[in-house]
């Protein structure tokens, strides 16, 4: 099929035609293409709409929380769309229940409550202040504009209050406290007899029929892997360099000596005096000239900020009023300060908000390395600069060449590149191109195999692309008996012992459910045993598995309580329960019983938050699309 659409898919006409329909797509989207006034919902909750956009905004948010954890490393199937739909969409559905619940209970969030939730978020801060540059930054790489991540935190926000609400009404009665105390700190008496499997394995054989017999039986489990060689073209940053200039190295450096300049911050003090219907302006600058002075014969600029200064938010900081990029004060303001140096007092400056005397407390900018130290790096940086264009219009060509050609010899020919050669690779193997999982998976297709297509042209990085043809394939096929025979060995016999082990384990267990005690019946078959005397759940010291057994098997008032136990390595583990005592609130210390009561609340309120969700999503009209 699709060697079809792409036979039927040349020429002038039909050039035309996709010019055509790209048009809408770019403009207002695919849902241009239909007659309809308003695109489908994606979900309706209780009579409101989840939309088509809203779900893939939640798709892609969970794109980018995929890729921020992941990296390079995640698998390309974990991105598709289709894959990713329905979760989002619950979380979604989940969400608006959770909203219209609120809403029924008259909980908002104010305009000011949302500001000062983020302006106390800590990861908009730069020296232990809300910076609204930092702010934007950290939106930005998000992916979010302002008013869509206020949206969603006044959403969190508003369903945290009702969860808060809702957990607030759980209390813990004396009994459940009682009980949750008697589990927490239960104990118990059992004895436990160990069967090591490689104690089975010592004396087994296996002879050559059974091995021929389990081969003839189980060949699939045999198959060797299967391979594929593929060719391939690369396209990288590199094959697209030129040599740089020492006039257009020495043209940047300036460059960025400007641009650190550009973007110095100036940290400002300041003392301010008004002009007031009791203060004529002269009275003003005749004050602040006296203050200069004072301050210019070695007056303390901060003590004479804290006595003089009418600005009220800065006076108590020694006129401190941080830093500022050039845009933060009035222009004149601004003026003065730029025409500093560190320490220097400006004259007396006029802004609509009265008299200043201003001081230029620091001075921070981007770090310039000298020339000599910085040649190398800006040489990369311009040889990169002029080769990523020519990089990704070579991509774009390139794509275009491998989707209508039958094998990879075009499309080199015609861009003069390489068609390279890969040697066999399995699906085990992450050397070279198959460390990236998007070229193993494309080397792998069996619809590019089968219909001899090249692959897509797979991004490997930013400045490195590779296109695959698959050349030839090696499917999986039995392996010969001879090359398999000791792994079959290894399973007969591991088999064998665990059938032996087993025997023993009913044996034993049959043994200790008559009334033998463990330590008899170990002795007598040469085995060892263990007693755990007031044992806990939280003892560490017990093996894990042993312990969690030991913890799941019930009181047995007509015989004793016997359960065997197999561990991941093969190994039987027979226990004989002999007592459980449960824990007794009233012998524990005031600090224990005040943190179990802690963890029976939580446990409580989680259990009464999730009843209360579950009755949302029972009582509600939900309609997927």
């Amino acid at each position: 099929m699709l060697r079809n659409i792409r036979n039927n898919i040349q020429g002038t006409g039909a050039k035309v035609i996709i010019a055509i329909i790209i048009v809408p797509f770019a403009l207002f989207g695919i849902d241009s293409l239909f007659n309809s006034s308003a695109p489908s919902a994606a979900a309706v909750v209780n009579g409101e709409k989840i939309s088509a956009a809203e779900l893939q905004q939640a798709i892609t948010l969970q794109k980018r929380r995929l890729l921020s954890m992941m990296g390079d490393q995640i698998d390309p199937s974990m991105l598709d769309d289709a894959m990713l739909r329905k979760p989002a969409l619950n979380t979604l559905i989940k969400q608006q229940l959770l909203l219209q619940a609120a809403k029924d209970e008259n909980i908002e969030i104010s305009t000011a409550q949302l500001n000062a939730t983020i302006a106390a978020m800590p990861q908009f801060h730069e020296d232990g202040r809300f910076s609204q540059e930092r702010y934007q930054q950290v939106l930005r790489l998000q992916g979010y504009n302002g008013s869509f991540f206020k949206q969603l935190l006044a959403s969190d926000l508003v369903i945290q209050q009702l969860s808060t609400a809702v957990v607030g009404s759980a209390f813990i009665t004396d009994a459940e406290l009682a009980r949750s105390v008697g589990l927490l700190h239960e104990s118990r008496d059992f004895h436990f007899i160990n069967l090591p499997l490689a104690t089975y394995t010592q004396n087994i054989s296996v002879s050559d029929e059974e091995i021929s017999g389990y081969y003839a039986a189980n060949t699939e489990s045999f198959l060797s892997d299967e391979e594929v060689r593929f060719s391939y073209i690369e396209l990288t940053e590199a094959q697209f360099y030129e040599p740089v200039s020492e006039d257009q190295v020495q043209a940047e450096y300036q460059r960025l000596v400007n641009t650190s300049n550009a973007q110095a911050e100036r940290e400002a003090a300041h003392i301010l005096i008004d002009i007031t219907d009791d203060r004529s302006r002269e009275t003003a600058l005749a004050e602040l000239q006296k203050i200069r002075a004072d301050i210019v014969a070695g007056a303390n600029f901060g003590d004479q900020a804290k006595k003089y200064s009418v600005d009220a938010g800065s006076a108590t900081s020694d006129g401190l009023l941080g830093f500022t990029s050039g845009d933060s004060f009035p222009i004149e303001f601004e003026e003065a300060l730029a025409d500093l140096t560190v320490d220097e007092l400006s004259p007396v400056v006029e802004t609509e908000a009265g008299l200043h005397l201003i001081k230029l407390v620091s001075l921070r900018k981007p770090e310039v390395p000298n020339f000599d130290r910085a040649r190398l790096e800006i040489t990369e940086q311009l040889r990169e600069q002029k080769a990523r264009p020519r990089l990704v219009g070579a991509v774009d060509t390139l794509k275009d060449l491998v989707f209508n050609a039958e094998s990879l010899a075009m499309p080199a020919d015609e861009m003069q590149l390489q068609v390279q050669l890969s040697d066999w690779r399995s699906q085990q193997s992450d050397e070279g191109l198959f460390a990236y999982p998007a070229v193993k998976q494309a080397a792998f297709n069996a619809e590019l195999r089968n219909q001899g297509l090249n692959s897509d042209v797979i991004e490997l990085s930013s400045d490195r692309y590779v296109v695959l043809h698959i050349d030839e394939y090696k499917a999986p096929e039995p392996k010969s008996l001879e090359s398999v025979k000791t792994d079959i060995e290894l399973i007969l016999v591991e088999n064998k012992a665990e059938a032996a082990a087993e025997i023993q384990a009913q044996s034993l267990q049959a043994a200790l459910a008559a009334g033998g005690r463990a330590e008899d019946v170990a002795k007598k078959q040469g085995l060892t045993w263990n007693a755990i005397m007031d044992g806990k759940r939280s003892d560490i010291n017990i093996d894990a598995a042993v312990r969690n057994q030991a913890f799941s098997m019930p009181r047995s008032q007509s015989q004793t309580s016997v359960s065997t136990l197999r561990k991941n390595n093969g190994d039987r583990v027979v226990l004989q329960l002999l007592d459980i005592r449960y824990g007794d609130i009233s012998t524990l210390k005031e600090n224990v019983v005040l943190e179990a009561k802690k963890n029976a609340y939580r446990n409580k309120s989680s259990q009464e938050f999730s009843a209360y969700f579950n009755s949302l999503w029972e009582n509600a009209e939900i309609k997927i699309n």
